[in-house]
């Protein structure tokens, strides 16, 4: 084995890519499309925002079984079948005027991303870096985030130049660049196929990359109150979307509404750069919970501002949710259940978030359409991060105690 520093950023970079198109691309964008299509096909928004829920259910499911997928075959092979798939799923949405085509092309793009969405790029960054492991999973998290903040009123723009048709083109083609160099670059999951060691590894500290997990049970009391904070703080992350939206119902432009959605989009970059190298200072668990109070503060904001610029600011306050669930979640997985049981337990957790958010696309749509305004999906999220943190605790309280049994069975 040999150590190579460059070639781990590498594949950090690629991962990028990936998280960029797989999320950023394929879901923070998706937004913009809601209205404009909804009031084209004389349908409520909550049907077409359905598509979004099969897509992230479908996804949801993939997540169970794509670590299986991984080991069984070419993760290059993966790659290239399901990026092919999303980018023509993609296109074909702009050709069809019929909401059960919109249904179908979603569970195909969900099952497709799912093969390059955060379980697999997790389980790279897990293998590929052992130092920095909090900064580089934000970081590449972060790009999802990136991605749709440029992207959300680049295609806002294409809807009303050239009509939603040629802009899910256009998204597909974007998509179709940004994983390129994962088709193209060779990388394997894991450094040491390849005669390398992960980056920051030393012979001291690989006994604790491996640390000693406590004894790992899915039906165990910390296991199901992790998966029930993972499902319905997710669910949070449904809303960012309808901010274009939410502005339309404040009687704001569709300009400001996009505005709106590239604020969200803008927060979630900044804070996934934060958790991580928060975690690495001072835990994921202090960085988690502060993601989680700066998102109660962007809803209190986006309730009660007076002004558009107030708006801005909590739409970028509340961006913070996604660090939660693309980068606190597994960082808090590791923490809580440790490096062996990770490929074990994070799909599950992957799952419940994935589900939550999907339920969320279509839930807050529904709000929308039977009460005429949004602010009661902001109060629910308010309530659900408070919950969220009783959750935590008791994750936090059963593990300490499966820990010390641990021990005291040695």
């Amino acid at each position: 084995m040999r150590d190579n520093q460059r070639k781990p950023w590498l594949v950090l970079a690629i991962c990028c890519g990936l998280a960029a198109s797989s999320i950023g691309i394929s879901i923070n964008s998706s937004g913009v499309f809601y209205t404009p299509v909804a009031e084209d096909l004389g349908i409520l928004r909550g049907t077409f925002s359905l598509h979004m829920t099969i897509f992230s259910l479908v996804t949801a499911l993939s997540a169970l079984f794509v670590p299986r997928l991984m080991a069984r075959f070419s993760y290059k092979l993966i790659l290239i079948i399901s990026i092919t798939t999303t980018v023509i799923a993609t296109a074909m949405m702009g050709f069809v005027n019929n909401i059960y085509a919109f249904y179908l092309l979603g569970g195909i793009r969900g099952l497709a991303t799912g093969m390059f969405s955060i379980v697999p790029l997790t389980m790279i960054i897990n293998e590929w870096f052992h130092q920095k492991h909090g900064f580089a999973t934000s970081f590449v998290f972060g790009f999802s985030g990136l991605a749709g903040s440029i992207c959300s009123p680049i295609l806002s723009q294409c809807i009303a130049f050239v009509g939603w048709q040629y802009a899910y083109v256009i998204k597909a083609l974007i998509i179709a660049v940004l994983c390129l160099p994962a088709i193209f670059y060779p990388f394997a999951i894991k450094p040491q196929d390849e005669g390398l060691l992960p980056y920051g590894y030393q012979p001291e500290t690989i006994t604790q990359h491996q640390n000693k997990a406590p004894a790992f049970r899915l039906m165990q009391v910390g296991f199901i109150c992790f998966f029930i904070l993972a499902f319905i703080n997710t669910m949070i992350t449904g809303m960012t979307q309808h901010f274009p939206g939410f502005a339309e119902s404040m009687g704001l432009s569709a300009t400001i509404g996009a505005t709106l959605l590239s604020a969200g989009m803008i927060g979630n970059i900044v804070s996934k750069l934060l958790i991580g190298s928060m975690s690495d200072y001072f835990g994921p668990v202090k960085a988690t919970l502060t993601m989680m109070t700066t998102n109660m503060l962007g809803m209190i904001i986006l309730i009660f501002s007076p002004s558009v610029i107030g708006l801005y600011l909590g739409a970028f306050l509340f961006g913070s949710i996604y660090s939660v669930g693309a980068v606190g979640l597994p960082l808090l997985c590791k923490y809580f259940f440790g490096t062996e049981n990770y490929t074990r337990a994070f799909p599950m957790i992957s799952f419940a978030s994935n589900f939550g958010a999907a339920l969320a696309l279509s839930i807050v749509g529904y709000i929308y359409d039977f009460t005429g305004s949004y602010m009661n999906a902001f109060l629910i999220g308010i309530v659900i991060n408070g919950i969220c943190f009783g959750l935590i605790g008791i994750v936090m309280k059963y593990q300490i105690q499966n820990q010390k049994m641990r021990i005291d069975e040695e």
